[in-house]
């Protein structure tokens, strides 16, 4: 068996702290499975936010695969800041690391996740299908597709990658989405996909509670869904997800408006730029204008 096998698996239901634990903590077979668990647990300290820490450890001398890794906590830590100016110059260099190292799979998927933060889905296209037998490649590919409403496309990939990598935790999570996305009696076929990945305790993590709250909501099971949510949010009180999807469930339950108002308020002092808040920012000045048509003089 691949000696990172567990470690990818960990990683691609949301368990970071695990993967620092196990990278930190386990010596690999080779140089080769050195770098590679580098990798992994960098990406992994960028998705808990913690990008000091890459942008300090990574240096100027270490692999490519580990310069983009940093590149990726430096477009992050800009894009958390709104600086664009720093945001503009990481997407320039990257895009000549591209240019200069096409085939390299690490490249390839940090490039295009940049891409799909700019907005520029179809250049993150270009570059992931260079390697469409690398199943990291194919889930960003499902998830554009899915974000520009293709999902012919994204069945097509699913469909695809399921015959050289079905039993993959990777794959069912593919599979998942793109059935949320489907709808019908996919829903409750995605729902099972969540449960099942969650029966690992080192899988039951806040992405695979989000992922079976959200099957739940779509199938009018509410309470349940807050229940799953309420337990991520005791795993990470941080997480804007959970805080959006408990936003959308609690108006189902019919929460009171001060109880939605603080999640609402706590996911500002989080994510403030987060598409949601945004989106609410936009329907309520919508409403705010067409409210004053009907104003009594």
């Amino acid at each position: 068996m691949d000696e990172l096998f567990a470690l990818r698996n960990l990683f691609y239901t949301g368990a970071y702290q695990q993967v620092i634990n196990e990278a930190n903590s386990r010596s690999p077979l080779s140089e080769s499975a050195n770098q590679e668990r580098k990798v992994y647990l960098y990406r992994a300290y960028i998705a808990q936010k913690k990008y000091n820490i890459v942008i300090s450890d990574v240096k100027d001398s270490d692999i490519i695969d580990l310069r983009v890794v940093k590149l990726l906590a430096l477009y992050l830590q800009a894009k958390d800041k709104n600086d664009a100016t720093k945001k503009e110059e990481i997407v320039k260099e990257i895009k000549d690391i591209v240019g200069e190292n096409s085939a390299n799979q690490t490249v390839q998927i940090v490039s295009a996740t940049i891409m799909v933060h700019e907005g520029l889905l179809e250049d993150a296209l270009r570059i992931l299908v260079r390697n469409s037998k690398n199943l990291e490649n194919v889930a960003l590919i499902i998830q554009i597709y899915i974000q520009l409403d293709r999902l012919d496309l994204a069945k097509r990939e699913l469909a695809s990658a399921k015959t050289w990598a079905e039993d993959a935790t990777l794959a069912q999570l593919m599979e998942a989405w793109v059935g949320l996305r489907t709808g019908g009696d996919k829903y409750q076929e995605a729902y099972y996909i969540y449960e099942e990945i969650a029966q690992s305790p080192s899988s039951n993590t806040v992405k695979i509670l989000n992922g079976q709250a959200i099957a739940n909501i779509h199938l009018g099971r509410y309470p349940e869904a807050e229940s799953l949510l309420l337990d991520a949010l005791n795993k990470n009180n941080d997480d804007p997800d959970t805080l959006v999807n408990l936003i959308v469930v609690s108006g189902f339950l019919g929460k009171p408006e001060d109880v939605i108002n603080r999640y609402i308020s706590q996911l500002k002092e989080v994510a403030p730029t987060h598409m949601f808040l945004q989106d609410l920012d936009l329907k309520t000045s919508l409403f705010d204008r067409a409210a004053q048509r009907f104003e009594i003089a």
